[in-house]
């Protein structure tokens, strides 16, 4: 459970130093996601177990495809923020972990106590609630959305269950993948890297890979279909916490309504 939380606390610190740099300015996706993908893959390579490991053909494979639906998801998430705005993407996107849920339940044959079941359709609720409906102008990009969100959350469970077990390996390619397919964006569409785009990213690359491995590792000691609820419950809730804290937003009927829902589906996940 310790490693679930070390990965929603980095997640949270993410979403905060995004909140911290826009301020400064609007920064340029793709090349704030170089940044990103640069420093998590040479970290990863740093973190490459001494003397080397061999490689299965589905881990090479599965990281490559990994690499491109985590970079996929970025660039989705990014353009349904443009045409549906972000209360409904950050819904949508967080009403995913329905999909690896499914997956771990259906497939992996994982079990859910039935306060664990009420406590995830609380969740789902919850997320709901922060979606505001009126904001939705393109239904495709609002679906797109869901099933890239919820095939990349469900990836990490995949390789679990079906990899070689070398994380580190797996991670490193993942990162990697994500770093070339960027580049290969940017050089094909001819776009500008700005230094504080490409800073901004650097920040971010090593939370962005951790929060990853402490998930991993999380995996080994808690069922995905717990897991995935919990993480995003606990990211919504906290990232509502810190806008409170640190961005001194006003509190209205409906984020206190959505924080005792959110706090409730976390109780009952626990128990």
């Amino acid at each position: 459970m310790l490693q679930l939380a070390l990965s929603v606390l980095c997640s949270v610190l993410i979403a905060n130093l995004l909140m911290l740099f826009n301020r400064k300015g609007k920064l340029d996706m793709l090349p704030v996601f170089l940044g990103n993908y640069f420093v998590a893959s040479l970290f990863s390579f740093a973190s490459l177990p001494k003397g080397g490991a061999e490689f299965q053909s589905f881990d090479l494979f599965f990281g490559i495809l990994a690499g491109a639906l985590f970079l996929g998801n970025f660039w989705v998430y990014q353009r349904s923020i443009v045409y549906n705005g972000l209360s409904l993407s950050v819904g949508v996107m967080r009403m995913a972990m329905i999909v690896p849920v499914l997956l771990g339940v259906l497939l992996f044959r994982e079990r859910l106590s039935v306060f664990n079941q009420i406590g995830i359709f609380t969740g789902l609720i919850a997320f709901g609630l922060k979606a505001n409906p009126r904001e939705l102008h393109n239904l495709l990009w609002i679906i797109g959305l869901f099933a890239i969100s919820g095939l990349t959350d469900a990836s990490l469970k995949l390789y679990k269950e079906f990899g070689g077990g070398q994380e580190a390996l797996f991670i490193y390619v993942v990162f990697s993948a994500a770093f070339g397919f960027t580049l290969l964006i940017i050089l094909l569409g001819r776009i500008k890297v700005p230094i504080s785009a490409l800073l901004a990213g650097f920040a971010l690359g090593i939370p962005n890979r951790l929060s990853t491995v402490f998930f991993l590792k999380g995996l080994d000691f808690v069922p995905a279909a717990l897991a995935y609820p919990l993480v995003a419950v606990a990211i919504v809730l906290l990232g509502i916490i810190s806008d409170l804290l640190f961005w001194k937003k006003q509190a209205g009927t409906k984020d206190l309504l959505l924080w005792a829902l959110l706090l409730s589906s976390l109780l009952l996940l626990n128990l």
